[in-house]
């Protein structure tokens, strides 16, 4: 299904979500143009969270998800799984500073970028476009970039 308007922006960003899952991911091959070490993947991921990520969650929980909250239950229940999930997130990346076994900590993090994009683009996604159209028109360019 193609993306909403309005939410086709974060889709464009989950991609750059899934090249920092892959990168940190035990065994993942190798990618042209992104680093081969640890501490190069460590600085890619930590300088995507910054610049993507964390930036991507905060209009996500500020903007998004309050405006959608209340419409359908399924949705409700979704938005309480995926703000675990950027508890986690936030976590993770903390993790990546200050854990000893620091390859454990990239894969699992790895995962949880995974899981977490396909949530939300394969059933989150799918369903504010399904259930509440007429809130996506409402959000204009908010979900966008500041």
């Amino acid at each position: 299904m193609t993306r909403h308007e309005q939410l086709a922006h974060l889709s464009r960003e989950h991609h750059q979500f899934l090249i920092v899952a892959q990168l940190l991911k035990k065994g993942a091959p190798e990618y042209a143009r992104l680093p081969k070490t640890v501490p190069g993947k460590l600085g890619y991921a930590m300088e995507h969270y910054e610049s993507v990520i964390k930036p991507h969650i905060e209009r996500e929980e500020a903007i998004l998800f309050p405006a959608v909250a209340g419409i359908d239950p399924t949705i409700d229940q979704l938005i309480y799984e995926l703000q675990d999930d950027h508890v986690e997130i936030e976590t993770g990346f903390q993790r990546l500073e200050a854990d000893a076994n620091v390859l454990l900590a990239m894969d699992s993090l790895g995962h949880l970028l995974d899981e977490h994009v396909r949530k939300e683009e394969r059933q989150f996604f799918e369903l504010l476009q399904k259930k509440c159209p007429e809130i996506l028109e409402k959000l204009d360019d908010r979900l966008k970039k500041p």
